[in-house]
């Protein structure tokens, strides 16, 4: 394996990771309502009914409770593993813009931090004019 797979291999492992965790939700989703809708059929009295619905309210929130927290340590995974590497996020672009914009501002004025940069010729042979085709006589 090579130092520059490393990434990838992080990436794949927090794909196969989330990937995994969705699919064992949703299996636990399945097997939720099956238990639920068993259960609805046997119970005979509201009161026993308002308790497994308790319950299985209960149990759903959990469930949301332990999908969120999941996520959230995936993701803090993800950005110690980006931060060991040293790549570069949006949020590091987007504070070094940010910091750039208020220098522009110290330095130029308003107005010059506000300027779009100017758009550079494509090359020099787009900039000539094409040669004339010879007519055939």
């Amino acid at each position: 394996m090579d130092i520059n797979d490393i990434p990838f291999l992080v990436l794949g492992a927090a794909a196969s990771v989330r990937d995994d965790s969705i699919k064992t939700a949703e299996d636990m989703i399945k097997k939720g309502r099956e238990i639920a809708t068993s259960t609805r059929s046997k119970v005979k009295t509201a009161t026993q009914d308002k308790k497994i619905e308790a319950t299985l309210q209960e149990l759903i929130n959990k469930g949301k409770k332990d999908q969120q927290d999941l996520v959230e340590a995936i993701g803090k995974r993800v950005r110690e593993t980006l931060d060991s590497l040293g790549i570069v996020t949006k949020n590091d672009v987007e504070r070094l813009e940010a910091r750039l914009s208020a220098v522009e501002k110290k330095l130029f004025g308003e107005k010059a931090a506000s300027k779009k940069p100017a758009k550079k010729p494509a090359s020099k042979a787009a900039a000539r004019k094409p040669a004339k085709k010879k007519s055939a006589k």
